[in-house]
């Protein structure tokens, strides 16, 4: 017997491999008929750069691309998929997993590789993370 997944997330950073596992996510919670999770986690360490101590506060250019990116990624989703969209502060690869723990995720789907220039050059880096750190499965989109 094939698994259900019926708590499925998705985490989405702009990048096309994460419209790709935005798409690949929809599917499996309609054949599934679950709930999906849409996850973008506002990456303020890589804003800021990695320097010294610094104050971390939400900037009005991370709260306008977090929006886009929940805005296309919504749009990849029919109607007929139940879905809960949120928008965090903080390292992705710990969020994502932290979040996947909180919210009994069954199934997180991620893009292979993200924004970054390591990224891109890697299997990314917060994708590798959540692979070795997730509690449940993961599906990795290209």
């Amino acid at each position: 017997m094939k698994k259900q997944y019926k708590n499925i997330l998705v985490a989405v950073d702009g990048s096309e491999q994460a419209y790709n596992a935005v798409s690949e996510a929809a599917e499996v919670a309609k054949r599934n008929d679950g709930k999906l999770h849409i996850l973008t986690v506002k990456d303020i360490g890589r804003y800021y750069g990695m320097a010294g101590r610094v104050v971390l506060t939400d900037t009005l250019e991370l709260d306008k691309s977090a929006e886009e990116i929940l805005d296309k990624a919504s749009h990849l989703v029919t109607n007929e998929v139940e879905t809960e969209i949120y928008e965090v502060s903080g390292v992705p690869k710990y969020t994502i997993a932290d979040f996947s723990k909180e919210h009994d995720i069954d199934l997180i789907v991620i893009g292979a590789t993200g924004t970054g220039f390591i990224d891109k050059l890697l299997v990314g880096s917060t994708t590798q993370y959540v692979v070795s750190h997730a509690s449940c499965n993961v599906m990795v989109v290209r």
